[in-house]
């Protein structure tokens, strides 16, 4: 939600956080420039960097197995010099027929030069619960004989 007395770059950082609670990808792309690049660290978690096309369709993969999920930020720090945000925030959620889901992740954003749109994105979480979240979807894909998607 924008607030008149942020600056745009934290308005367009509010605005991404917010996007992953709508669990809709058309939300999800709404902030972010056509030129956007996605990266999930740690580089050991074999993630592929994503463009905007692609990181749409994999928020819509994630998303479809979420029934309610949220970004939480516990602090928020802007880089005016940088033209970047910093989130550190808690990701808290329910998975389709898994139960309750928790991480934390540290987010960084990097800014369009007017703040307005996010140019790169680069997502680090904890590997640990990342590829538990891996096991969980490939085990449940696996019973429900669909194929498995990149976590």
């Amino acid at each position: 939600m924008a607030d008149a007395g942020r600056s745009t770059r934290l308005n367009t950082a509010y605005a991404v956080i917010d996007s992953y609670s709508s669990l809709s990808s058309e939300a999800m792309l709404a902030p972010l420039a056509p030129e956007f690049t996605h990266q999930v660290l740690p580089e050991s978690l074999g993630m592929p960097a994503r463009d905007r096309d692609t990181f749409g369709a994999h928020s819509t993969r994630i998303f479809s197995v979420f029934s309610r999920f949220a970004m939480v930020p516990q602090a928020v720090f802007e880089d005016a010099v940088g033209n970047a945000v910093v989130v550190y925030a808690k990701m808290v959620g329910e998975l389709v027929g898994l139960g309750a889901w928790e991480n934390e992740c540290v987010l960084m954003m990097r800014m369009t030069d007017d703040g307005s749109k996010v140019v790169e994105s680069r997502e680090f979480v904890d590997s640990a619960k990342a590829n538990l979240l891996r096991e969980k979807l490939t085990a449940k894909m696996n019973e429900d004989g669909a194929k498995v998607m990149d976590a």
